[in-house]
Formats: structure tokens, C-alpha cells, sequence
């Protein structure tokens, strides 16, 4: 982890703002935040954009149903021309799901997804399996967890995700996904549309 826990925000940045980071690295892919030279200027602008509007609540992070509207306000606030959609939830129909992410990946929109928190106490244990970047096996799981999709993978009946989270590179069956949407809180494990603003156009004289 890049973070430290030295700091109060730092901290917090640390433990629940996975979803700046998906924010953050959407923005610099498609050029609007300039690459980073190394991780200190890389975290440097993580705090910036903490600071700069995309508040999270300790302890719990940004909640699925208010992400968009976060990211919007921030990115209208920093006059930066992308867009986050509602999109869909993570629900069966896996061949269509993929379909739509292939889609946007085609259009050069690395999609935002969101693992929702699950109803508390009942599935506590329900996560998400991260396999390796060869698929090759299992090293940790994850739950309330924001993402980015950079690629899907079609292999058989299986399909894959390859995904970002904090820097690394994972990959995740779709299928365990739309698993476990079961038995987090409706709505809230999905996938985000990415656009760009459509621009006004000018009344030439």
C-alpha cells in the first residue's frame, strides 16, 4: 500500500478511497492529469484531488449510489470534459455485460465498477476472489471495492475481467462478480458509464 498511516489523511486516503484512485487514474489515462514522474508526485495528486472535492466518509468511503454524482461535481468543478453514468449493475446475462464493457473499452473508456457493501452480520464473508494477472491462481479477495476494467478476457465459458486496484494488476471472473451482487445491497455492485461532455454548439454569426 502507498499510503502511509502517519498522517490523518493519508490514512484515510489508505483505507477508504479506492474510489479516488479509480477516479483519478480514468482522468490521467484519458489526459486531462498529467503522468506522474514517480509515486511521490502520483500520491501527491491523490491528496490534491481529496482535498479538491472528492470527499470521502471515514471509515466507509464514497457509497455506490453517490459516486456519480461525486465524480460529476468534481469533474465539472475542475473543468474536466468526462462524465460518470449510472451504467448498470453487475446481474446475470454475463455475455451481454461483457459486450457493453467491450464496448466502451473499444471507445478507448476504461470502465469504473464498484464491488457494493454487502448486508452486514448475514454474508459478512461473501467476497470477490483476485486471481493473478495469468489467471493462474487466487491471492486475495475483496469487498466494497472500487476498480477499473482495462480488458476483458473470453476464455470458454469463463470470462474474465482484468482489472486495476491500487496500482497492481488482477483479474476476476465475471461470473463471481454477478455472484456476489446477490448479497450486497441493491444496486450497489456495478458498472459506471464513462463519456465525455458533449460540448454546446456555438451560434456562428
Amino acid at each position: 500500500m502507498w499510503f502511509s498511516t502517519e498522517t490523518k489523511l493519508d490514512n484515510n486516503i489508505r483505507k477508504c478511497s479506492c474510489g479516488v484512485i479509480a477516479l483519478h487514474d480514468l482522468a490521467q489515462y484519458k489526459g486531462y492529469i498529467k503522468t506522474p514522474k514517480g509515486r511521490d508526485e502520483y500520491k501527491e495528486q491523490i491528496r490534491k484531488m481529496r482535498k479538491g472535492g472528492m470527499y470521502v466518509v471515514p471509515r466507509l468511503g464514497i457509497a455506490p449510489y453517490y459516486y456519480p454524482l461525486l465524480c460529476n461535481q468534481y469533474l465539472i468543478r475542475h473543468k474536466v470534459g468526462l462524465r460518470v453514468g449510472w451504467g448498470h449493475t453487475a446481474r446475470n446475462q454475463l455475455r451481454k455485460k461483457a459486450a457493453d464493457i467491450i464496448k466502451l473499452l473499444e471507445n478507448d473508456y476504461p470502465v469504473i465498477f464498484a464491488a457494493g457493501p454487502r448486508y452486514p452480520f448475514i454474508f459478512k464473508n461473501k467476497t470477490i476472489p483476485l486471481y493473478t494477472a495469468d489467471r493462474s491462481k487466487a491471492i486475495k479477495t475483496v469487498k466494497s471495492h472500487y476498480m477499473t476494467v482495462l480488458a476483458v478476457i473470453e476464455d470458454g465459458e469463463d470470462i474474465w475481467l482484468k482489472v486495476a486496484s491500487w496500482g497492481d494488476i488482477y483479474c476476476i471472473k465475471l461470473k463471481d462478480m454477478v455472484d456476489y451482487s446477490k448479497y450486497a445491497y441493491p444496486f450497489t455492485t456495478r458498472f459506471y458509464k464513462i463519456y465525455e461532455k458533449k460540448r454546446r454548439k456555438s451560434n456562428g454569426s
